[in-house]
C-alpha cells in the first residue's frame, strides 16, 4: 500500500511505496494530497487514507 507523505516546510506532497519514492503519471510530488492521492488512484494503486507529516 502506498502512503502519502506531506514534505513539512516544503508544502509538497509525495507518494512512497515501500519506503521508496513513488513515481505517478511521470511526476514524484504535488501540491496537495488530494492530488497525491488522485495520481494513486489513477495509477490503479492501494493508497493509505492517512497523511505523513514531517518536519514542522
Amino acid at each position: 500500500m502506498m502512503r502519502i507523505v506531506n514534505l513539512g516546510r516544503t508544502g509538497l506532497f509525495v507518494v512512497m511505496q515501500g519506503g521508496a519514492l513513488a513515481n505517478l503519471g511521470g511526476r514524484s510530488h504535488w501540491g496537495s494530497a488530494e492530488d497525491a492521492r488522485r495520481a494513486a488512484q489513477a495509477a490503479n494503486a492501494s493508497v493509505s487514507d492517512f497523511v505523513v507529516r514531517t518536519g514542522s
